[in-house]
């Protein structure tokens, strides 16, 4: 399929595949499950949500709240049990998936439909294999100004090039928010399982999507885990990774992520991540054997693609702060006093 599509076109040929498990935070994923099936409706866009089924009262009722949505699909089962498994939960999710194009999604980011159809257009039309989009993590304060409607897609963008602080917390790039061809993600077998709980399987996967299309660069500092405000920051992996959403950040391009309250780090969920992280670096080795990459951070590669797109660099002036989290990151005189008074 090349050449541009009509709106309708377009997202009649893509499915998005978005894990759920209840196991935490149970009443908030279902409301934005729910939310996230009504913003569907009126497209033509595919949603399959794969759910583990804990059998519990929240489970039933997440059943009930997605059974009448056109184009959503809930397939639920007992896949596992313990900690949560979103790479199993995405590859069961992928076996419903019939389109040519899928989109992976999380239940916590606002569907921005306008979004998907410019990208999905970009790799349908032989532009791109594939796209890899930034998400900007929105406070509470700002998740409630946009889910009230006090605030559009548009105000809330504009309030974050003016260096407002109230309604944000980081920009991610990259992201796990990728538009591919569901070939691509059955040639790569999906996700790697052996990646449960938090973290690195994300990163594993888009490594190896990048790898399929010779878009990802080794480097000695390639397990660099440093974690940066600022997308241009970025080191390591993260950084060869955030290459391919330079021209999305040139655009002003990324999904909003709606805020939730962090799953206590003492769970077994994030005691798991060291683990995952040295899985992820012996799967990966190989590209730590390349040469020195010059400028460590993605600060060169963005103003090179801004000066020959003719853009003014002073326009994205916010993308350079990365003052690590202080109290300007609390968005409540609460939060602000609980963070002081650790």
């Amino acid at each position: 399929m090349k050449g541009e599509l009509n709106a309708e076109e377009c997202l009649a040929s893509l499915t998005a595949i978005v894990p759920l498990d209840l196991h935490f935070r149970a009443k908030d994923i279902i409301a934005k499950a729910k939310l996230m099936g009504e913003m569907s409706q009126g497209s033509s866009l595919k949603i399959v949500f794969a759910h583990n089924d804990r059998e519990t009262k929240f489970d039933a009722r997440l059943k009930g709240v997605l059974s009448d949505y056109k184009d959503v699909s809930l397939v639920s089962g007992r896949f596992y049990e313990g900690v949560v498994n979103s790479s199993l939960l995405r590859n069961i999710a992928f076996t419903e998936v019939s389109t040519q194009y899928l989109v992976l999604l999380d239940v916590d980011l606002w569907l921005d439909l306008g979004l998907l159809r410019k990208y999905l257009n970009l790799v349908c039309g032989g532009k791109a294999p594939f796209a890899v989009l930034p998400c900007l993590y929105l406070s509470l304060v700002g998740s409630r100004a946009l889910m009230s409607g006090k605030w559009s897609i548009k105000q809330l963008r504009d309030n974050y090039f003016a260096f407002s602080r109230k309604e944000f917390l980081h920009l991610a790039n990259p992201s796990s928010i990728v538009v591919m061809q569901s070939a691509d993600y059955e040639s790569l077998e999906g996700f790697n399982t052996e990646f449960s709980g938090h973290g690195y399987e994300d990163f594993d996967f888009m490594i190896r999507l990048a790898s399929l299309h010779s878009l990802v660069s080794s480097s000695p500092d390639f397990f660099s885990n440093a974690v940066m405000r600022s997308p241009l920051f970025v080191q390591g992996f993260r950084r060869e990774l955030g290459r391919l959403c330079l021209d999305a950040l040139l655009e002003r391009d990324f999904f909003f992520h709606i805020f939730h309250e962090k799953t206590p780090e003492s769970n077994q969920y994030y005691s798991l991540r060291s683990g995952n992280f040295s899985n992820f670096c012996e799967l990966h080795k190989e590209y730590s054997k390349g040469h020195g990459v010059g400028d460590p951070t993605l600060i060169t590669a963005f103003i090179e693609k801004c000066l020959a797109s003719g853009k003014n660099i002073q326009d994205y002036s916010i993308y350079f702060e990365n003052k690590p989290g202080h109290v300007d990151r609390y968005d409540t005189f609460r939060r602000r006093m609980k963070f002081l008074l650790k």
